[in-house]
């Protein structure tokens, strides 16, 4: 995937984190990835949240369904989804013109070392390239700061 970096996390985070556009060309309308790492912080709980924040003045998020958001968790640490989760496991998601915040019923106990991944499916990209900070919250305990590089 293109544009992916960043490693900045709160006490108890994991590392790893990573935010990327299907698309990271200024100014287009892209699917974004974002993968953080669970860190001991949320370690034995269920995994009941996922959260982030764009830069207001450089990005928008379009409203989203619960059946186009993607959610999974890499338990291997291969890169590959290993448990998925559809709409059923979406308990809300809302989301203002910069940030998101999805609340999940998925019965998924975290382990420290997995790699969560969501899908948000539509992100008006910046009209200037370069490096943007993207906010991630996990289960309303573990945040970590993750880079998303617009070209």
């Amino acid at each position: 995937m293109a544009g992916c970096s960043g490693t900045s996390e709160s006490p108890g985070g994991g590392g790893n984190e990573t935010v990327a556009a299907e698309d990271p060309s200024a100014g287009v309308t892209s699917r974004q990835s974002l993968r953080m790492t669970v860190g001991e912080s949320v370690a034995g709980s269920e995994w009941t949240s996922i959260a982030a924040e764009y830069p207001r003045e450089h990005f928008t998020l379009q409203s989203a369904q619960h059946e186009e958001l993607s959610l999974g968790v890499d338990t291997t640490g291969d890169g590959t989804v290993n448990e998925s989760f559809d709409e059923s496991n979406v308990s809300g998601a809302n989301n203002n013109a910069y940030s998101f915040n999805i609340g999940l019923d998925t019965g998924y106990e975290l382990q420290q070392g997995d790699v969560v991944v969501v899908e948000y499916p539509a992100v008006d990209n910046p009209d200037e390239a370069g490096e943007y900070e993207v906010d991630l919250t996990l289960n309303d305990e573990q945040s970590a700061t993750g880079t998303l590089s617009i070209q």
